[in-house]
């Protein structure tokens, strides 16, 4: 019994040593990285071929899969073409991660086919973190930009959010106006013609 909580409790260590090391490094896929000759994508892949031990293993598979994902779309180059199957691995066992459903709707957006798929997964970030600021601002952010896509329930989640957001001006005001001057002006109106009056007066 000793032994084996030992033996997990060295696998952890690990885990966290890999996690901390990414922490530390620069993302790979950057100018500065290339310039440094780094070698970062093919420790990325060492990494991840370290992290494959423990795809299920309980325990360590939740962060596991999160950072095998991780790794193979931000420290590859190319990113690892698998990304969207990792995402679904990472998702099975820890469904309740809300930028892991925002990350799948990114992935499944550029796919016709998929576009269902993604305002559903969407909708599971808000579900699942309605009020965690970061995913609130990707949602924003997402459907803004895809607003004449949007049916009319995900439109009215969108301005709930906004007002809502718009009670921490501090964090809310630079994003906002920023997201704003990223849309064309027919669509600005658009999206402020949806909402209340308490919505409308947050676009100029």
């Amino acid at each position: 019994m000793a032994g084996g909580a030992a033996y997990k409790g060295l696998q952890f260590a690990r885990l966290g040593v890999i996690e901390w090391g990414m922490e530390r490094q620069a993302p790979a896929r950057t100018p500065e990285a290339s310039a440094a000759g780094s070698d970062l994508p093919g420790r990325a892949q060492d990494l991840r071929d370290t992290l494959a031990q423990w795809h299920d293993s309980w325990g360590l598979r939740d962060k596991t899969r999160l950072l095998a994902f991780s790794i193979g779309q931000n420290r590859l180059d190319p990113a690892s073409p698998n990304g969207l199957e990792e995402l679904v691995a990472v998702l099975q066992v820890d469904p309740v991660r809300s930028a892991s459903w925002m990350d799948l709707a990114e992935m499944t957006w550029p796919t016709l086919a998929l576009r269902p798929t993604s305002m559903a997964a969407w909708d599971m970030s808000r579900l699942t973190g309605p009020y965690e600021y970061a995913e609130m601002v990707h949602r924003v952010r997402f459907m803004a930009r895809r607003w004449i896509f949007a049916g009319s329930e995900a439109r009215r989640k969108f301005t709930y959010d906004v007002v809502l957001m718009s009670q921490f001006p501090e964090f809310f005001w630079p994003f906002w106006r920023s997201l704003l001057r990223s849309l064309p002006a027919p669509q600005r109106r658009a999206i402020r013609d949806e909402g209340d009056i308490v919505f409308r007066s947050l676009i100029p």
